[in-house]
């Protein structure tokens, strides 16, 4: 079995699935729409990816690992509809079970209304902190960690997983086939009140060791400029072999500066002409169109292929294979390297069709 990262089509929001060789499942965000089980609306159906290639248990289909990067609605919507959010016990078997639920320190600190899904993980994940301790915690659907240190969250030291510090585990399963290790927050941010949700955005650097070959690619989340340049400045042979572009391939990411002359910040540019000759970068983005959205930016584009030597190896989701019908791009991940695999073998196994038992409630 190869190493795969799946990155699906959920327009300016992030959803990536990645499967490692020992068969672990890890979501990282979702923006899932309700409006993709319409016949005639052109949304990517993700849940009937998700129910049609993950593995299930006792007719439940699971993750092993769901991370939270922040609480923005692009990287948690469709959680309350398509994820089973209560004890194993009282599960529905048309929703996903999520083994172990990995959240932002900021959103169990943060006690303000941001939104219904991002209410519901607080919740969920709050759910599972109450029965650390006991035996029922180290069930499958009751595990939880927390990705950044707050001083708020202390008692909970042996859940936490700060800057600079591995995953060392997925759902009790050591050798789970990569290596997470986390990038931000920082616990300065996490604790400043005035800090901002992408302040605190969890970002990871995920290893994989092929035959002694070490693959990386990174998940910034929706990291500002300022923020990388830090995460850059404390690890100084950072380099990359995906790259998934920082808020949807928004200019403040690469830049501080604004107006019809800025230029993309010095140490951004090197970092990304470090991975210049085998780096694949992905926008997980709406139309990438020559006008003046952000994000995604045209211009922030152009700084990401400049630092390509294939302009190709630049792929958005929303323009992958094509702009009318886009497909989860798959990024294989093997001892020759990374290649993109094939729509045809990435897309959903139709032969097996998940057909939902119930539709459920949307708000």
């Amino acid at each position: 079995m190869a190493n795969n990262m799946t990155f699906f089509p959920v327009g300016n929001g992030d959803m990536t699935l990645i499967t490692t060789d020992k068969g672990i499942n890890i979501l990282m965000d979702c923006n899932m729409r309700k409006s993709a089980e319409e016949e005639t609306n052109n949304d990517y159906d993700c849940n009937e990816y998700l129910h049609n290639n993950l593995k299930s248990d006792d007719d439940v289909v699971y993750v092993d690992a769901l991370f939270l990067t922040h609480s923005d609605q692009d990287h948690c919507r469709g959680m309350r509809e398509y994820f089973n959010l209560c004890s194993p016990e009282k599960m529905d078997d048309t929703k996903i079970r999520i083994n172990e639920l990995f959240v932002p320190a900021r959103l169990l600190i943060d006690t303000e209304h941001k939104n219904d899904d991002a209410d519901a993980i607080r919740q969920e994940a709050n759910r599972r902190l109450k029965l650390f301790g006991t035996d029922d915690f180290n069930k499958s659907g009751n595990r939880v960690k927390i990705v950044g240190y707050s001083e708020e969250l202390k008692k909970y030291s042996d859940l936490i997983i700060g800057a600079g510090k591995r995953v060392t585990s997925i759902n009790n399963i050591q050798d789970y086939g990569a290596e997470i290790f986390v990038l931000r927050p920082v616990k300065r941010d996490t604790d400043d009140e005035n800090a901002s949700v992408n302040d605190c955005t969890a970002s990871f650097k995920i290893s994989f060791t092929i035959n002694g070959n070490t693959y990386v690619a990174i998940l910034g989340g929706d990291i500002t400029c300022e923020n990388w340049k830090e995460v850059i400045q404390y690890n100084k042979d950072l380099d990359f072999d995906i790259l998934l572009a920082p808020h949807h391939c928004s200019w403040h990411s690469v830049s501080t500066e604004e107006g019809d002359g800025a230029k993309a910040d010095k140490d951004i540019e090197d970092f990304l002409e470090k991975s210049k000759d085998k780096a694949y970068i992905i926008a997980s983005s709406k139309q990438i169109k020559r006008n003046n959205d952000n994000p995604p930016s045209y211009r922030a584009k152009n700084v990401y292929t400049k630092h390509l030597d294939d302009d190709e190896r630049f792929i958005c989701t929303a323009e992958y294979p094509d702009s009318e019908n886009p497909k989860p791009l798959v990024l294989k991940i093997t001892g020759q390297g990374v290649s993109v695999k094939s729509v045809t073998t990435s897309a959903v196994k139709k032969s097996n069709s998940y057909t939902p038992k119930s539709y459920g409630i949307w708000s």
